[in-house]
């Protein structure tokens, strides 16, 4: 599958994931609560009412990606996707002791605790999407 190459598809892939999430249809609901509560690279976008929603770079760096899609992506790799929103949003994403905690809160929001580290214990690190 081919990355993403703008905000605008970085901002499709962010609608794609709300509604995932706002559906709360199964399995596409738990599908998302899984990559947000198992992702380590999160785009971070903060709404006009100051409401933050952290979007995990292996999903949203993939250009129109679905579950489906991403299920069957056998070569989904978060070193690329990282790349690619790196190139976007020119900079590397950096560990935030701010946005650590209002991901902790967006996780409790969703319904579920944040686990102490992304996956393989890494800690997590994000972009702010400006």
């Amino acid at each position: 599958m081919r990355t993403v190459k703008s905000k605008n598809e970085l901002i499709e892939n962010f609608k794609i994931i709300d509604e995932m999430l706002s559906s709360k249809k199964d399995p596409e609901y738990t599908y998302a609560l899984n990559l947000i509560k198992n992702g380590t690279c999160f785009v971070v976008f903060q709404s006009d009412n100051d409401t933050y929603k952290f979007y995990p770079s292996r999903f949203i760096g993939y250009f129109q990606n679905t579950m489906d899609k991403h299920e069957n992506n056998s070569d989904k790799d978060g070193r690329i996707t990282n790349s690619a929103i790196n190139e976007i949003l020119g900079c590397k994403p950096q560990s935030n002791a701010d946005l650590e905690c209002k991901y902790k809160s967006y996780c409790e929001q969703l319904g579920f605790t944040a686990n102490a580290k992304g996956t393989f214990g890494v800690q997590r690190k994000f972009w702010n999407f400006i």
